[in-house]
């Protein structure tokens, strides 16, 4: 998977709203492809939590049709729009979870 964090997103179709491009523009991050088990151990690292992370394997065939690379090509985003994404996926990570300490 490829996350952002949702400022980068908004901003990347802001952008694109404001453009007049009539194409398809990719707003992703192509610099933090991870596995879901990745992500999950830099959340649990990140919260401080003692949680076990449990991987169950998919029962069924969705794994067949399931891409191995997620890396997006913002090419087309940096050149017509000047987009990039800026938060690095950890740090946007940190900051969610700062958000909900603060709210729980």
């Amino acid at each position: 998977r490829a996350y952002q964090y949702y400022s980068d997103l908004i901003e990347g179709i802001y952008r694109l709203l404001l453009s007049d491009e009539t194409m398809p523009v990719n707003i992703g991050n192509p610099d933090m492809e991870i596995t879901v088990m990745e992500l999950a151990e830099i959340i649990v690292r990140l919260s401080g939590s003692r949680s076990e992370i449990t991987c169950i394997e998919p029962t069924d065939d969705r794994i067949v049709d399931d891409p191995q690379v997620r890396r997006p090509d913002i090419t087309r985003a940096r050149t017509i729009l000047g987009w990039e994404p800026r938060v690095p996926v950890e740090e946007g990570l940190a900051r969610t979870i700062d958000f909900f300490r603060q709210r729980l």
